[in-house]
């Protein structure tokens, strides 16, 4: 997989994520609206879930600059590495 293909998977886990935990989140007011003796605490457990979800979602995102940048570095490497073979043996 090179680089951009990572980064499109990576997007496209953390899209998926965080759809999923706008969902939890929006079933959790409906269900905190309807309800009056308990609202004010489904809607901090709701604030909660969202909170924990989103600090989930910047770690993946976080992880995913990492592999990306690491995989740019590799390729950065081994262009070098090859460009030196080149010119030894021109040389020769």
């Amino acid at each position: 997989m090179t680089a951009s293909a990572e980064e499109d998977v990576l997007v496209t886990v953390s899209e998926t994520l965080g759809s999923a935990a706008g969902k939890v989140v929006a079933g959790a007011k409906r269900t905190a609206s309807s309800l009056d003796e308990e609202k004010k605490q489904l809607v901090r457990v709701a604030t909660k879930v969202r909170s924990k979800a989103s600090r989930a979602i910047k770690k993946t995102q976080k992880n995913a600059k990492k592999v990306t940048r690491s995989a740019k570095k590799a390729v950065a490497s081994a262009k070098k590495s090859v460009k030196r073979v080149a010119r030894k043996l021109k040389r020769r």
